[in-house]
C-alpha cells in the first residue's frame, strides 16, 4: 500500500521555512503592539530576525510579528 504524499513528507521532513525567501531583502514588518518597522533582513532564526535600518541593528522576536511584507 502506498503512502500519500502528505505521510510522506510529516515522515521525513519538516515543512518548509519562508523565512530564506526574505533574507537580504527590503521588508515591512508589523508588529502586535509597537507598530510597523521597515528595512533590510540581514538575518534570520528560528526564533527571531535581525532587521537593519538606519545603519542600526535590531533583533525582533518572532512571537510579536504579526506579518511581514516585502517592500517593492
Amino acid at each position: 500500500m502506498r503512502q500519500s504524499e502528505k505521510e510522506k513528507r510529516s515522515n521525513n521532513e519538516k515543512p518548509e521555512d519562508l523565512d530564506s525567501e526574505l533574507l537580504n531583502k527590503e521588508v515591512e514588518i508589523a508588529l502586535q503592539t509597537y507598530g510597523s518597522l521597515r528595512g533590510k533582513v540581514a538575518a534570520i532564526s528560528r526564533y527571531w530576525i535581525k532587521l537593519e535600518f538606519s545603519g542600526r541593528y535590531i533583533y525582533i522576536n518572532k512571537p510579536f510579528i504579526v506579518f511581514i511584507r516585502p517592500i517593492q
